[in-house]
């Protein structure tokens, strides 16, 4: 096959340029350095504060040594000499009941109280019929009251004599207006219906504002965990099981991740029982985007975590 002149000189023009690419200086091709991202976080000291946990209930003041009066025989209430909150001494008369029927005339059947106290509810009015076993009225001690409540058989575990309470009436709701009490007897059952144990507290003061049938709110000091190092709940990582918080390191303005243990968590505040010392720096805001050894720009401090510790956190129960 014979080369033509047209393709002999393409060939010669294509070595030419070759020798002369060949020829050239080299030149080494050099990548512009890359930015190391820095995250923008808020940080918050470690420190020791008390951590208590406690109940929130519902309850109901009532006299102490409440007693329903039953009459002894059934017929017609014809007599009720007693008003609500009337006082009586025992043996009082507070009510009669007339057992006669038609064709049949009786004496008509005294009530007395069987307790000195005072009248603290009259269910009927004259005229009603009753039997045996209808209450007639109830009468108990308005001077010393206490507060009846229910707490779930899963919360019982943390009940004894002594703890603490403030307690919230319903008839002064949104006044922050809270009463001292405490727990002086617990039931030694539990109610196979509702799965629950009634506990009763006592006020620490009287009060005039306090009055028997009152709705009321209860703040149930449970467990303390005192000076314990404490953390918010939302600055803890977690990961296959694993928890962690990244620590601060000032000195060279980058982030460690920590593996910690946790105890007790109240109200948004979590214990650390392992993995973290007093007066270490953790980031509190901006952790998500974050991984070991990244560089980071402080850019606020949510304060120590003392304060925040001391915060009491809620372990609700049901109540009646």
């Amino acid at each position: 096959m014979k080369l033509t002149k047209k393709k002999i000189l393409m060939i010669l023009g294509a070595v030419a340029i070759l020798a002369v690419l060949a020829n050239l200086p080299k030149q080494k091709m050099q990548m512009p350095p890359m930015e190391e991202t820095v995250y923008t976080v808020k940080t918050q000291q470690v420190s020791r504060s008390d951590l208590q946990e406690y109940l929130r209930l519902n309850g109901t003041v009532k006299a102490e040594n409440t007693i329903s009066v039953y009459p002894d025989i059934g017929g017609k209430l014809t007599r009720v000499p007693v008003t609500l909150g009337t006082y009586v001494k025992k043996g009082q008369l507070i009510a009669e009941v007339d057992p006669s029927s038609p064709g049949s005339y009786y004496s008509a059947s005294p009530v007395y109280a069987p307790i000195a106290g005072y009248i603290t509810s009259l269910p009927l009015t004259t005229g009603t019929t009753v039997s045996t076993s209808t209450e007639i009225a109830t009468i108990g001690n308005i001077e010393k009251l206490q507060i009846e409540c229910k707490i779930p058989e899963s919360k019982i575990a943390v009940l004894q004599n002594g703890l603490t309470a403030r307690v919230g009436l319903e008839a002064y709701k949104g006044s922050d207006i809270d009463f001292p009490a405490h727990i002086f007897r617990i039931s030694p059952v539990v109610d196979e219906t509702s799965r629950t144990k009634q506990v009763y507290l006592i006020f620490d003061t009287d009060d005039s504002r306090i009055n028997a049938g009152m709705y009321v709110k209860i703040h149930l000091n449970t467990v303390l965990h005192e000076n314990v190092i404490t953390v918010p709940t939302d600055c803890i990582q977690s990961q296959s099981g694993e928890q962690y918080v990244y620590v601060y390191n000032a000195a060279d303005g980058t982030v460690s991740r920590r593996t910690i243990t946790t105890g007790a968590t109240v109200d948004g505040v979590a214990e650390v029982t392992d993995g973290l010392k007093d007066g270490e720096t953790i980031v509190v805001s901006g952790m998500q985007v974050l991984a070991d050894g990244v560089k980071v720009k402080e850019v606020g401090s949510a304060g120590s975590s003392a304060s925040t510790g001391a915060a009491q956190g809620a372990s609700t129960a049901a109540a009646n």
